[in-house]
């Protein structure tokens, strides 16, 4: 009796982390983003936005080729140490090759827009965005390591003088979309040299080669899917930056990073059921597995619910309370990213499905259908219907996402929805 306490208790004591740390990581990008639009100004604030997809797009592809086979595979893995060493050198070289890219695609957009360069982005984006997916290795591996603790402190360093750094930088007046750049670099590289020795390396030649194997036999089409993923998520929001300028793309980010609260939700699950369901998997079959993934839809659902319903119905004070009055000509798009949002939580629970039973050609397939669909949509809809175009596109896509996931596991995984 003793012992099952003992467990109950570390096991609720380690969600509790996972689930402050996340709070603490979206809270301080919740703060950054109210800081970086207020003073920066819209237009600044959409270039710095768009700088700032660039990171998101190497995060997608790592969380696709290293994150998840580690989340999935770890648990199960019979040489979990060797298997662990071996993905964080993949990683260090995943972060070479990321500057290289990064560098190579800024360079890019300034000399197709020539207009939107600015002074020593061209070296401080590619360093952040490599650093960004380093500090983020190390957060995960603490999550699957089960080490919260060393995950808080971590993401202490790195996000907790985020906006510290921003203020001083607006109180000497040299805040700039470059120097908050170099700033959040720094404080990733500190978070970074305190995890580096903890997580072992290998230059085995073997365990490296089982281990990108492994990897690649898990992620094939999840890699696929993230680079498909991006763009059908974010060329709506892309080509609206180019037919309606920076202050769209800034536009948008507000209303996201209002509804972005919903991310400590989010990410937290993306920490916890995977993993859990991949242990309940491999130790207790599939039945349980599906009753434990029903479970976390209904829960996570009710929260989800509430928290949407709270910023639609105070959606014009929370806008004029974080960024003033001069942005209430947005607040309708924030009330239609409340209703996005819905649809986002859904997807998010039936790809944890997908990935747990290992199906994820589903992700492959159904983001080479809304792909297309951007490609060959964005810019009529946009044209047509300004601003409000990026939220129809985007609601399109995530409908066409969940449609497809639901017949794929209804004709796979019937026991689901009994």
């Amino acid at each position: 009796m003793l012992k099952q306490l003992i467990h109950i208790s570390f096991k609720s004591t380690h969600q509790l982390m996972v689930l402050f740390d996340q709070a603490l990581v979206s809270g301080v990008n919740f703060v950054m983003a109210i800081l970086l639009a207020r003073l920066l100004g819209i237009e600044s604030f959409g270039l710095y936005a768009f700088g700032w997809m660039l990171v998101l797009f190497v995060s997608s592809i790592q969380l696709a080729f290293i994150v998840s086979p580690l989340f999935t595979l770890f648990p199960k893995h019979q040489k979990r140490m060797n298997y662990l060493s071996g993905v964080h050198t993949i990683q260090l070289c995943f972060a070479i090759v990321t500057f290289i890219i990064s560098f190579a695609v800024v360079k890019g957009v300034f000399i197709y827009k020539p207009e939107w360069e600015i002074a020593g982005v061209l070296h401080s984006l590619p360093l952040v965005a490599t650093l960004f997916v380093l500090q983020d290795f190390y957060r995960r591996v603490n999550f699957t390591l089960k080490k919260p603790l060393r995950s808080l402190i971590s993401d202490g360093i790195s996000y907790g003088g985020q906006p510290i750094a921003i203020l001083l930088l607006h109180h000497f007046d040299t805040l700039s979309i470059h120097h908050s750049f170099l700033a959040i670099s720094a404080l990733f590289s500190a978070s970074i040299f305190y995890n580096l020795p903890k997580v072992k390396l290998t230059f085995k030649s073997l365990i490296i080669k089982n281990t990108i194997t492994e990897n690649w036999s898990f992620s094939k089409y999840l890699v696929g899917t993230a680079l498909l993923q991006w763009v059908s998520g974010n060329f709506f929001i892309i080509v609206a930056g180019g037919l309606l300028g920076p202050v769209a793309i800034g536009a948008i980010r507000i209303a996201q990073n209002v509804v972005g609260v919903l991310h400590v939700l989010f990410s937290a699950m993306e920490n916890i059921i995977p993993i859990k369901a991949a242990e309940i998997l491999d130790q207790e079959g599939t039945v349980k597995t599906i009753y434990y993934l029903k479970k976390m839809l209904f829960k996570g659902g009710l929260v989800t619910l509430i928290i949407l319903a709270i910023i639609a119905l105070f959606r014009i004070q929370i806008i004029t309370l974080f960024y003033g009055i001069e942005y209430l000509d947005y607040v309708n798009v924030l009330l239609g990213f409340t209703g996005l949002y819905i649809l986002v939580f859904i997807g998010t629970i039936l790809g944890f499905v997908i990935r747990t039973f290992e199906m994820n050609h589903i992700f492959f397939w159904s983001y080479i259908i809304t792909t297309v669909f951007s490609l060959f949509a964005a810019e009529a809809i946009i044209t047509q219907t300004g601003i409000y175009g990026v939220l129809i596109g985007l609601f399109i896509t995530q409908f066409i996402n969940i449609s497809f996931y639901v017949i794929k596991l209804n004709s796979k995984l019937k026991k689901l929805w009994k």
